[in-house]
Order: C-alpha cells, then structure tokens, then sequence
C-alpha cells in the first residue's frame, strides 16, 4: 500500500457522492485529516476484527468484501466499485470489522477517519441523510440478493449475479458488454453459495443459450438475454 501526497486530494474529495457538496475550505480541511492511498491485486485493505475506525471511498479500481470462516471457506459478499464506498457499516467506538476487504486491482481509496466523518455529521447533518440512503441501498440490495439465493437454481444465480455485475461496471461491447472484473470462476461460486464446477457447467449453459459471448474475465455478457433466462425461472 503507497500513500499519495496531499495536492490532489481535494480534488478526489470533491468527486465523491457523499462529500460533493462541501465548501472548498471544508474540503481543504477534510485534506489535512484524510489519506489517498493506493493498494495493488490481491493487498488486504483491513482484516476481519480490524478496528472500525474509517469510511473508504473508492477513487478508482475494485474492492472485494468478504468472509472467512474456521473451516477455510470464504464468501465473497460483493464487490465495489469507483465512486462507491464501504466500511461504513460498524463506525460507532470499539467496534470491529465483520469481513475482509481486499483490492482486485490496482485501487485508489480515500480513507475517512471515524472521528472526523462523526464531525462532518455534527457540522452537516444532509452528510447524516446521504449516509442514510447509500446505507439503505446496501441493504435493499443485500435483501434482494438473499431473495435470489433463496428462490432460485445455482445456474440462475450465476445469470443474476453477472447480470446486475454487468449493469454495475459493464461497458458498451460490439457483442454486447463487457465486464472486465477480476473474478474467476471461483469467485463467482464464492459469492453464489456454489461450487465452481457448479459455475463452470452454468457458463456453458449460459454461452450455449446466448446469454454469454464470453466466459471469462473480461466477460462479455448480454444482458437482456441473462434477465429473460432468470425471469422464465420465475414464471
């Protein structure tokens, strides 16, 4: 992990969702108390019972969140993105971190100190609602996805999943979109409650079907295709 120096930080601060509309000297401020830094593939960003004590903010790059548990498994819980943020979820005193997260690539974050986002809260109660609604739109997708994993097949899972990635991050392909996350097919049984070989027989289902051009990192996906063949499970 490297840490970049204070000119461009302001800047950073000032493109993000939840910091946009502070003042210039608020911002300036901010600068002083906050770090930009820098972590490469596959470099732990905290630990499961880390300290609470930051909000990060996503400048570019990718980030995992997951689980570990005794036995050696992980769940991989979700992925964010630039402009998205985590962490946010434990910042009371004393409190400790539930999962993991760690960069899938090269990822540029804002490190938001607990005490001095409880500050900004004090000072500008709208940064309370902004905080609010960023947390209420983790959890109705949190809810949503435990709906899928209830209710459908591993193979419908894998189609829903790349599906709202695809929508999430995906860019414009002559094919379709591509995706171009750094998860492979374990990956993708870790955030699915599947196995891989699960995941591999539902990509060539999925590429058979048309709903996949290509199955693997960078994907390229069509989306429309992956929401009917989830959306005919329903029916």
């Amino acid at each position: 992990m490297t840490t970049s120096e204070y000119p461009s930080l302001v800047w950073h601060l000032k493109n993000t969702e939840l910091l946009a509309e502070l003042e210039p000297d608020e911002l300036e401020r901010l600068a002083t108390v906050t770090s930009l830094r820098t972590y490469h593939a596959g470099e732990v960003i905290y630990r499961m019972d880390d300290p609470a004590d930051a909000l990060y903010l996503v400048c570019s790059g990718m980030v995992k969140i997951c689980k570990l548990f005794p036995n050696g498994k992980e769940a991989i819980l979700g992925v964010v993105g630039t402009q998205g943020s985590f962490g946010e979820l434990l910042l009371r005193p004393g409190e400790c971190r539930p999962t993991q997260a760690e960069a899938l690539e090269t990822t540029r974050l804002i490190a938001l100190p607990q005490a001095e986002l409880q500050r900004l809260i004090s000072l500008r109660p709208e940064l309370a609602l902004k905080l609010v609604g960023m947390l209420a739109d983790r959890l109705f997708e949190a809810q949503h996805w435990c709906a899928t994993v209830s209710a459908y097949s591993a193979g419908e899972r894998v189609a829903s999943l790349l599906a709202r990635l695809g929508r999430q991050f995906g860019v414009k392909h002559p094919q379709g979109t591509e995706l171009n996350v750094k998860l492979n097919q374990e990956d993708l049984a870790r955030m699915i409650g599947a196995t891989r070989e699960t995941v591999s027989h539902s990509l060539h289902k999925l590429r058979r079907e048309g709903a996949i051009v290509r199955q693997r990192s960078p994907f390229i996906l069509n989306l429309e295709a992956l929401e009917a063949y989830v959306d005919a499970s329903a029916r």
